[in-house]
């Protein structure tokens, strides 16, 4: 007979489990906002409600997490770095405005849900402008890499033509900017590379 200590399932590392609590809480946040309970937390991370708070000592600390989560760059920057370089570079821009304008408006939205529920009281993260500094770099440099692989067909540096992707994609995002207003990936994508300006046929340009 199988001793029941050995039938239950062995507890998760501290780290796992504040991992497997935000990654189930941030859709939550994205549909919610701050209107979510600690119960729909719970159930959606699969555990008791007081399980969340012997992890996190309150509701406002798991939406600091849920941010701080969001806005590691790793898993961004890896996707881009696995854009297939055989591929034409507008197809590489076009993915790579994907993954970027879905992970900022995320982070957007959970940052407008942190503020909403932020009190007099709630003590900022610890580090937390030069966590977002280091974050906003890592992925500037691997837009910056993506861009060098066609560095001969530029006529600014990849650099340059990162920040201006950047830029395109941070302002896409931005709170004030109804969904129905915002840019497709594909229509930043040939903004940068062909501007606003229309061709004239009688010119050749």
């Amino acid at each position: 007979m199988v001793n029941s200590k050995q039938k239950r399932a062995r507890p998760l590392p501290s780290a796992d489990r504040r991992r497997t609590i935000i990654e189930a809480v941030i859709p939550l946040l994205l549909d919610k906002g701050p209107a979510v309970t600690s119960r729909e937390m719970a159930e959606a991370a699969g555990i008791a409600e007081g399980t969340i708070f012997r992890v996190f000592p309150d509701k406002h600390s798991v939406i600091i997490e849920a941010v701080k989560y969001s806005v590691d760059p790793a898993e961004v920057c890896d996707a881009l770095d696995r854009i297939p370089g055989s591929a034409p570079m507008d197809r590489q821009l076009e993915v790579a405005a994907t993954i970027l304008l879905e992970r900022s408006i995320r982070v957007a939205t959970l940052v407008g849900v942190l503020r909403s529920v932020h009190t007099a009281t709630a003590a900022p993260p610890a580090r937390a402008r030069r966590f977002v500094t280091a974050s906003n770099a890592a992925i500037l440099s691997a837009i910056t890499e993506l861009f060098a692989r066609h560095e001969h067909r530029l006529r600014v540096t990849p650099s340059r033509a990162a920040v201006a992707f950047r830029g395109f994609i941070f302002a896409n995002a931005h709170p004030m900017v109804a969904p129905e207003e915002r840019t497709t990936a594909r229509e930043i994508v040939d903004l940068v590379l062909h501007g606003i300006i229309a061709r004239d046929p009688r010119r050749g340009a």
